[in-house]
């Protein structure tokens, strides 16, 4: 994983607690390096969908090579889809669930059960969509 221009990553995002626990080393890397690595989010700082076909970009297997390209991307895939941490979408895109990843900022209460954002003019609260959609 190249780390050398921090211009390439973000902070805004982190893994959330749950995601953290149930997968593996690799699986959290992988999740890690899609909700940081600029190359793999949107122009809202969001993670992009990621193509199952290896001729489209950005895909699922570039990602996982960019974390480590002696990483399986089918035994990632397999783990992050059985763990519930991705859903396969019709188009032949994977979508990053929105419930495995949170803010990143201070202004976060992190405590057990409460995860909310206090008021601050011209940002969101992050929360795009439901999982569910």
């Amino acid at each position: 994983m190249k780390s050398s221009n921090q211009s390439e990553f973000v902070c805004l995002w982190e893994p959330t607690e749950l995601a953290s626990t149930i997968l593996s080393a690799s699986g959290r890397q992988v999740v890690s390096h899609w909700i940081s690595a600029m190359a793999f989010l949107d122009e809202n700082q969001h993670p992009v969908l990621l193509a199952m076909d290896k001729q489209s970009e950005p895909s699922f297997n570039q990602l996982v090579h960019a974390v480590n390209p002696g990483f399986v991307p089918a035994v990632v895939l397999n783990e992050l889809l059985r763990k519930g941490v991705v859903e396969q979408l019709d188009s032949g895109y994977l979508l990053l669930r929105r419930s495995t990843y949170v803010h990143d900022v201070p202004s976060f209460d992190t405590s057990p059960g409460v995860r909310r954002k206090t008021h601050s003019p011209g940002r969101s609260a992050g929360r795009r969509y439901n999982d569910g959609t």
